[in-house]
């Protein structure tokens, strides 16, 4: 029983250690990492001026990983963000009317991509917007990742040359200031599609409990109802035609399809679908996992709905629902050859984010679509002019609702 129990109190005293060591060697990258920062405050005081028009008062601190790459975190006062990713000159993700994600916090600070935002206390990692829900272990961390660490890859084939060639000069030249303030005046041209502000500004059930799929679906349900009319059934409506968020809401209707808060791509597509039979929409689905479907939906002038993070297999649905996000996209950022994506996170406060296209690249995209007859008949002709058949053309027309696009079509 002696030798047992020495051998568990030496285990839990090198897990202890390690765990302090972890903690202490971060801290001191964290230190290092943070006088490249400073160096960097010229850069992020440009593009804040660029965007506001002001110059307001920055505080930059350090965000790490799993995989030793830090990001500088600025924070616009107490209403506004910015990620900044060192190797490629690029900001990650924008938000200047949603607060940080990492207010009035300081130290061991992780970043895992959009909405993987932790603090690491003790041995586990506690997410900083919603805790307990999301909450994971090293382990748990060590798979986000994984996926987080091939997203990277993807944006940062794609740079922003002249933001990292003035970062090798001396930054505090009159040279380099003209440069930074030349380049971030030519603000980017954001895209919308019409009425988004059904989305932005929509009043919708909170997402709890990792249900951040069917938030997003009624995001998009409510936007169609809201251009199309006769998506939504009455009693999920309140008396001023705005989504319930107490009581009998759309979101739990949605929940009873699924029978589990996780879900990923497929099972949101089946729940629509299981909603469109149900009250007479008629609609089909197919979904993407490519960045260019996406943007392609959203330059059609469709929402969509994007998943943040595969698990390395469908099966894995509880484990899902603590990494596997989704959020609402409807609208682009262009700025000379990079895009991005304008985004609802679900979450209140976070209605407006700008998101660094190259990261969603391992994302779902749903489409539920209705087709009918177009006015016109295509005939066909043999080769001496004798007329041999025709048919109906059929075209897709956007109608009803999207999730991630649901497209109907009109005669």
């Amino acid at each position: 029983m002696k030798k047992i129990l020495s051998v568990l109190l030496a285990s839990l005293l090198l897990l202890s250690t390690s765990a302090t060591a972890f903690a202490m060697e971060t801290e001191t990258n964290a230190d290092n990492w943070l006088v490249s920062a400073n160096q960097h405050q010229i850069i992020h005081n440009a593009k804040i001026a660029a965007e506001t028009g002001q110059n307001v008062t920055l505080t930059t601190k350090i965000l790490s990983d799993l995989s030793d790459n830090h990001f500088e975190l600025v924070e616009v006062g107490d209403t506004g963000y910015m990620i900044f990713d060192p190797q490629s000159g690029k900001y990650l993700e924008e938000a200047l009317d949603s607060p940080s994600p990492y207010l009035g916090l300081s130290e061991n600070l992780y970043y895992f991509g959009p909405l993987n935002y932790y603090q690491l206390s003790g041995d586990k990692f506690v997410h900083t917007v919603i805790h307990n829900e999301y909450d994971m272990s090293f382990a748990e961390c060590r798979s986000l990742q994984s996926a987080f660490d091939t997203a990277l890859q993807n944006s940062r084939t794609q740079k922003d040359t002249e933001v990292l060639a003035l970062m090798q000069t001396n930054l505090n030249s009159r040279a380099s200031v003209n440069r930074l303030q030349s380049h971030f005046s030519a603000r980017a041209t954001n895209k919308y599609i019409p009425n988004y502000k059904y989305i932005k500004n929509a009043i919708y059930p909170a997402n709890e409990n990792n249900t951040c799929g069917y938030t997003a679906a009624c995001l998009i349900l409510n936007y169609w109802h809201k251009v199309k009319g006769n998506v939504i059934d009455s009693s999920f409506l309140d008396s001023n035609g705005n989504l319930k968020t107490t009581g009998n809401t759309l979101q739990d209707k949605l929940l009873s399809y699924g029978k589990s808060n996780s879900s990923w791509g497929l099972t949101i597509r089946d729940v629509l679908i299981d909603y469109c039979n149900e009250y007479g929409v008629a609609a089909t689905s197919t979904y993407y996992v490519t960045n260019f479907d996406i943007f392609a939906e959203v330059g059609r002038n469709r929402p969509v709905i994007v998943f943040g993070y595969f698990p390395d297999s469908p099966g894995q649905v509880q484990s899902r629902g603590k990494v596997f996000h989704a959020v609402t996209a409807y609208g682009t950022s262009t700025s000379g050859l990079v895009t991005k994506l304008i985004v609802h996170y679900g979450w209140s406060g976070y209605s407006h984010v700008t998101l660094d296209g190259g990261l969603v690249k391992y994302t779902v995209c749903i489409k539920l679509k209705k087709e009918v007859k177009y006015e016109e008949s295509l005939y066909i002709f043999s080769r001496n002019g004798n007329y041999i058949w025709n048919f109906w053309l059929w075209k897709e027309r956007i109608y009803c609702f999207s999730f991630f696009c649901i497209r109907c079509c009109e005669n």
